[in-house]
């Protein structure tokens, strides 16, 4: 099934992974011609995959890093609003908060695209083992500090520190896999879908197609022409002789 991205400018279509004048084809249908490694390294993890079953207009890494900081901010919304109570001004701060946690991760999206653009270098598969657990941990030491009187009980510059691993661990992870996963591979996708080798040049027709088709034609055709002209002799008795 062929996915058409389109966006319009001033009136006028314009595609955002084809070349113009050529429709864009799904990544999927050029994924068959690439080598088993290359095939490997375009379709990524189990993450990359779930992102990659949606239209590239809708995962460029501009959106996943703004995705993630939406998940950072729903996930700080309960802490949030237990420290300061439900009220207005409370959610205020919580949507300002949420928006520029938005706003921070898109742009370090698009600069991890700029940066994947330039270099041309291939994705890089993050270990989940270590990786997976690192939002769950910051969420954790931010809850604490905000839910419990711990910070209280700790020097100036302890509870600084540990307000400042507590975000690291919770906002890294995600502008980390874009930079290092994503945003590479998602340069490749549309690659693909523009008709290009990911990692090279122009992907080169594969005729192997038509020919293995016309030499077995061929082969065929000589093969009934000589049954033809020397039909085999299938039995043969001894009063014949």
């Amino acid at each position: 099934m062929k996915t058409n991205h389109k966006m319009t400018i001033n009136g006028t279509p314009k595609t955002i992974c084809g070349p113009q004048g050529k429709p864009p084809v799904s990544w999927r249908d050029r994924l068959d011609g690439l080598p088993p490694e290359h095939r490997t390294l375009v379709e990524g993890g189990s993450l990359s995959q779930r992102f990659s079953k949606q239209p590239l207009s809708m995962t460029h890494p501009v959106f996943i890093g703004g995705f993630y900081g939406l998940l950072v901010a729903m996930a700080l919304l309960l802490p949030f609003v237990y420290e300061k109570g439900w009220n207005q001004d409370t959610m205020r701060d919580w949507a300002f908060l949420g928006v520029l946690l938005m706003l921070i991760s898109a742009i370090t999206g698009h600069f991890s695209l700029i940066i994947a653009k330039i270099l041309r270098r291939p994705p890089i598969s993050l270990r989940r083992m270590l990786v997976y657990p690192l939002p769950f941990l910051g969420l954790t030491i931010l809850s604490v500090i905000l839910v419990t009187d711990i910070e209280s009980e700790l020097s100036d510059s302890a509870a600084m520190w540990t307000r400042y691993i507590g975000w690291m661990l919770l906002l890294i992870p995600g502008p980390v896999y874009v930079h290092l996963s994503w945003a590479p591979r998602w340069r490749l996708l549309c690659r693909l879908e523009e008709g290009l080798d990911p990692f090279d040049g122009d992907v080169p027709p594969s005729p192997s197609a038509g020919v293995e088709g016309l030499g077995e034609d061929s082969d065929m055709k000589m093969a009934i022409e000589d049954i033809e002209e020397d039909p085999p002799i299938l039995h043969v008795s001894d009063g014949d002789e």
